[in-house]
């Protein structure tokens, strides 16, 4: 016989679910908020950061008046300044990651056209102060941190290129074109790594984010003793995507956490599906032992169930359901 909820059954069903929904949107909101706050606290740390990289990019293009800079190659020193007054207005305005992605790729940009001045000025430049260029050129590097992972192929083209610039830093000729050449490669490679930094950065929040959605199904799922279909499946993106994030393989890592993302609905579903029937059987197993139905099987299927019994269903036993709220069908 099939049978459904009905009356303050059926009300209090709703309300169930309706109950468990609303706090699992309230832990996600919660979440939410946390995540916001983590999110503005990094903000403001990578404001400072690149503001200490304006501030030392300032003082590098100051120091380069004191090397007989003159004509075009002093021009070129004055706008990358006024370029440097520009993007400190652009910080202090600074509301999301997306900015201050965009202020870090000009920065890499004036740094670029800061060196290439310093390039023009092989001729002039003293040994001693050829050696301290490419020291620079070391510090530079040496501001990013995951560059080698991020960019393989440009920091060994960088660190092959600086290694033989270095070896003629005597010769004028070979310095000079060695170094525009140098100066090229390094901001091709700190470009990329930049862009590839930012992309990285927001697989890894996009991934945490489902990962943190796909924690909270499970742990419901898990002190309800609940066993998903799916669970295994969707651990194991969530393991690829971490490998992925830890490699630095940021196409891989936002295929990944767009996977992971689409996993925790439909985990979410069948938890919720399974908690329905759980709760289905529970009112249908109570009003039956009620109408006197001596043994009970419930198969439930959203809101209507199967109910099988020994025994005669006798008139006086469908009354007694239909008066606990719980409406017979017809059987099939």
């Amino acid at each position: 016989m099939d049978v459904a909820l009905a009356g303050e059954r059926a009300r209090a069903f709703d309300g169930e679910r309706r109950r468990r929904i609303e706090e699992r949107r309230r832990r996600e909101e919660d979440r939410r908020r946390a995540r916001a706050a983590e999110h503005a606290s990094r903000l403001a740390a990578e404001r400072e950061r690149l503001s200490d990289r304006l501030i030392v990019l300032a003082r590098r293009t100051d120091a380069l008046a004191g090397l007989r800079v003159t004509g075009t190659a002093e021009d070129e020193r004055q706008g990358v300044l006024r370029t440097l007054a520009v993007l400190g207005t652009r910080l202090a305005r600074v509301a999301n990651q997306a900015d201050a992605d965009g202020v870090h790729l000009d920065l890499v940009a004036a740094a670029r056209r800061l060196e290439a001045v310093r390039a023009g000025l092989a001729a002039v430049l003293a040994e001693d102060e050829r050696v301290a260029a490419l020291d620079l050129v070391h510090t530079r590097l040496d501001e990013w941190d995951d560059r080698v992972a991020l960019d393989p192929d440009g920091a060994q083209a960088v660190a092959d290129q600086l290694a033989a610039v270095r070896a003629g830093v005597a010769d004028t000729r070979t310095f000079r074109f060695g170094y525009a050449r140098l100066n090229d490669l390094v901001g091709e490679h700190l470009t990329q790594v930049a862009r590839r930094t930012a992309l990285l950065a927001e697989a890894r929040d996009s991934a945490q984010e489902a990962a943190d959605s796909l924690a909270a199904i499970l742990t419901e799922a898990d002190a309800l003793a609940v066993e998903l279909p799916g669970r295994a499946d969707a651990q194991e993106i969530r393991d690829l995507l971490a490998a992925h994030l830890a490699a630095g393989r940021f196409r891989e890592a936002a295929h990944g956490a767009v996977r992971l993302a689409g996993s925790a609905p439909s985990l979410e579903k069948a938890l919720e599906e399974h908690l329905d029937h759980r709760e289905l059987t529970r009112h249908i197993t109570e009003a039956a032992a009620g109408a006197g139905l001596p043994v009970v099987e419930v198969v439930p299927e959203a809101r209507a169930a199967r109910l099988a019994y020994l025994g005669d269903l006798t008139a006086e036993m469908l009354s007694a359901l239909r008066a606990q709220d719980v409406e017979p069908g017809s059987p099939q």
